[in-house]
């Protein structure tokens, strides 16, 4: 496995687009917010606006996370993700659902 945190950001490159490179090397979305805190003295904020359009990152996290826990139910399912991407349990849960029901 690729250590994304070790990818140096070339100079000059934004935290976006930085996130936006791993995304296309096949990075999941935790490893690319890892990648980014350290590469880029920015808050969690930034973090998080960083990654809000990498959508193929984000479907990566989401399948490994469902991968890594099976059996949970909607509500802890949703309470994973809330926690793992650092969005609104009500956001999460919209993915739980679409997953759980994808499954079905």
């Amino acid at each position: 496995m690729i250590d994304f945190s070790a990818q140096k950001a070339a100079k000059g490159e934004t935290p976006e687009a930085y996130a936006l490179r791993l995304e296309k090397k096949g990075a999941r979305e935790l490893h690319i917010r890892k990648a980014l805190r350290a590469q880029f003295d920015i808050p969690m904020s930034g973090i998080i606006k960083a990654c809000s359009v990498l959508s193929e990152a984000r479907h990566i996290e989401l399948l490994d996370l469902r991968a890594r826990f099976p059996d949970l139910n909607e509500n802890r399912f949703a309470w994973k993700i809330s926690k793992s991407l650092t969005i609104e349990k009500e956001a999460a849960l919209v993915w739980a659902q679409t997953i759980l029901t994808s499954e079905a």
